[in-house]
This record gives structure tokens, C-alpha cells and sequence, in this order.
């Protein structure tokens, strides 16, 4: 159990690694997960599976692997290796696109989100390789994969905003809209260095209208910073959207009414983007702004930490059930402090 009061580094290491470790238990014989448990019994499995929290998980275990400088044994980097091969399998040509292009299928269709969480899995991967993870396991070379899903989600950009769904088989756009995709899909191609002009001017257009603002959006919040960091929106406007998004956070807390891990969790991944953005680039924001986001990240991880134990984040007072997206979105949080601490 950890102390009470603020974390210490040390704290949120301990979280991290413990959540990584349960994580690398769960990875099967054939790659995919054991997606939910009850706590404390991962040898009950319970049914689903999503593709998307899948990808998400392992950007999460490689970004730990990769910014806790670990050494991975034998065992952990072929569990790895196996997990984002599985993925890796999934990716299918879609041939009513003229330029070459992969995406992630699953049940007969392409969620744009899953292109952007395969980009990011894939970039921490290639991160990764020094460690010795083994990138000739995978089904086509790591650059091949990261282009062609950086081409579908390209793609996807129609009035300053991204296409979320569309059939395989023949591209028919389908009506689902998800709060998260359009986050997704900018983060994955940020974080893999595209800066086609489309992207940047949909970019443009989204800060301008404050999407995902209203949200608390923890995607937008990882988009947002990675543009800045990297300079690719003019620095006024994505200051003031960032500002706006943190100050919606950090002002409107019914999120915590609802007593379920994950969506605490994920504005706490925002908040301590926001933060680690500061130091990545002095002088933007109000000092004040980054003290009161760290303030109510430290209140949001003591809530966390009421639904954890031994690697596990489960969902709420209600519900014991661990799930993988649970703990990548909670340990993540604490990855995220770690790296600001």
C-alpha cells in the first residue's frame, strides 16, 4: 500500500512497473490478451475483446519499458513481441484507396481511432527495438506498417475533421461518431512524424472550433501537446485552446461523481501532459496553471489508488472488474507524473 500524501517518483514508479507486470501476465500463448477479470483473479476471464483498448495497452507497456529505461527478460519481450504481432495480423490492404494503405479490421470494419492507437503502439515499438524486441516477427516491416496506416487515416480527413468508420469491404462510410477517434488519429500520426498539410489545416480547424473541449478530452489533450511541442500550429492559437481544455479540467469536476477509475484517469493523462509540456516548452502557460493541474492530479491519483491493488485498476465502487484499458489509462497517469516529477 502506498503512503498517503503526494506521490513521490518512487510511488509512481512502483505503479507502473507492478501494472506492467500484470499487463505482461495476461499476454497469451497467441498474442492477444486476457482482456477482463475479476480483481485479484486473472485466471477467470471474462468476455470481450476490443482491438483498440488492445493497441492502447501496448503503447502503454512499451512506453514504460521505453521511459523507465527497463531491461526487459526473455519472456517479457517475446510476450511483447507476440501481442503487437497479433495486431500486427490484423492489418489488411483496403483497395478502394489508390494509394497504398493499411488498416486495422476488425469485424468487417475500420475504426479510424484504431489506426491512430496501431500508430502510436507501433512508433514506442520501434522505440523499443534496441531492447531486443524482434521487428522481422512482424508480418511487414515496421516503416511499411506505420506508412501505410498514416495513408488510410490521411485518408480519412473530410471537412476539417476525420471519417470514424467505414466498412472493409468497399469503404461505405458508416454514421458511428466516437468522442475519442479524431484525438486518436491526430496523436498517431503527431507522434509518427507526419505533417501533410491536410492534417495540419484539419488540425487548425478543430483548435479553432475548441473541439473536444466541452469533452475534457484526455486525446485531444496528448494531440494538442504534440503539435505544440512540435510546432506544428501557430503557438497563440494552441495555447489558447490548450489553456482553455486544462482549465475545463481542472475547473469542472463531476467526472469524480461518478466513482469509476477510468474516467478520472484520463484527466489525469491530461493534466500531467499539459504539465510535462510546460517543461518541455518554458514560458507558454501561467505558472499557476501548471500548479493547479498537478494539484488536481494528486487529488485524482489518491481516488485511482482506491481501485487498485497489485498491478490491477478495476472499474468503480460498483464493479470489480479489471480490465486492460482500465490499467493502461490509470498507470499511464502515473507514467505521465513520473516523467514531471
Amino acid at each position: 500500500m502506498l503512503h498517503p500524501g503526494p506521490l513521490s517518483r518512487s510511488d509512481c514508479r512502483t505503479v507502473v512497473e507492478a501494472s506492467l507486470s500484470h499487463l505482461l501476465r495476461l499476454v497469451q500463448a497467441n498474442g492477444r490478451f486476457v482482456y477482463a477479470h475479476p480483481a485479484g483473479q486473472p485466471r477467470m476471464p471474462l468476455n470481450g475483446y476490443n482491438m483498440l483498448r488492445h493497441c492502447g495497452t501496448l503503447w502503454f507497456m512499451l512506453r514504460a519499458v521505453n521511459d523507465l529505461d527497463l531491461d526487459l527478460a526473455p519472456d517479457a519481450r517475446a510476450a511483447l513481441g507476440r501481442a503487437v504481432e497479433f495486431a500486427a495480423n490484423m492489418f489488411e490492404r483496403p483497395l478502394w484507396i489508390r494509394t497504398p494503405s493499411l488498416a486495422l479490421v476488425t469485424k468487417g470494419a475500420v475504426k479510424t481511432g484504431g489506426i491512430g492507437l496501431a500508430l502510436v503502439m507501433l512508433e514506442e515499438y520501434r522505440r523499443a527495438l534496441p531492447r531486443g524486441l524482434d521487428e522481422a516477427a512482424l508480418p511487414l516491416g515496421l516503416e511499411t506498417m506505420i506508412a501505410g496506416l498514416q495513408a488510410y487515416a490521411l485518408a480519412q480527413i473530410e471537412g476539417g475533421d476525420f471519417l470514424h468508420k467505414r466498412l472493409f469491404s468497399d469503404g461505405t462510410v458508416l454514421p458511428f461518431r466516437s468522442d475519442f477517434y479524431t484525438g486518436e488519429a491526430l496523436l498517431g500520426l503527431f507522434v509518427t512524424g507526419n505533417t501533410d498539410p491536410a492534417l495540419l489545416a484539419a488540425t487548425e480547424a478543430l483548435v479553432a472550433r475548441r473541439y473536444g473541449v466541452a469533452e475534457q478530452s484526455h486525446w485531444m489533450a496528448y494531440a494538442s501537446c504534440e503539435a505544440a511541442a512540435r510546432g506544428l500550429i501557430s503557438e497563440a492559437r494552441i495555447t489558447g485552446y490548450i489553456t482553455e481544455l486544462m482549465e475545463a479540467i481542472v475547473e469542472h469536476d463531476a467526472y469524480r461523481a461518478r466513482r469509476m477509475s477510468t474516467p478520472i484517469a484520463c484527466r489525469s493523462e491530461a493534466l500531467t501532459r499539459f504539465a510535462r509540456l510546460c517543461d518541455q516548452w518554458p514560458g507558454r502557460f501561467p505558472e499557476a496553471l501548471r500548479a493547479a493541474a498537478m494539484r488536481v492530479t494528486d487529488e485524482n491519483l489518491g481516488l485511482q489508488l482506491r481501485w487498485y491493488a497489485d498491478g490491477q485498476f478495476w472499474k468503480g465502487d460498483d464493479d470489480d472488474k479489471v480490465q486492460i484499458d482500465y490499467i493502461q489509462h490509470n498507470a499511464t497517469a502515473f507514467l505521465n507524473l513520473w516523467l514531471c516529477l
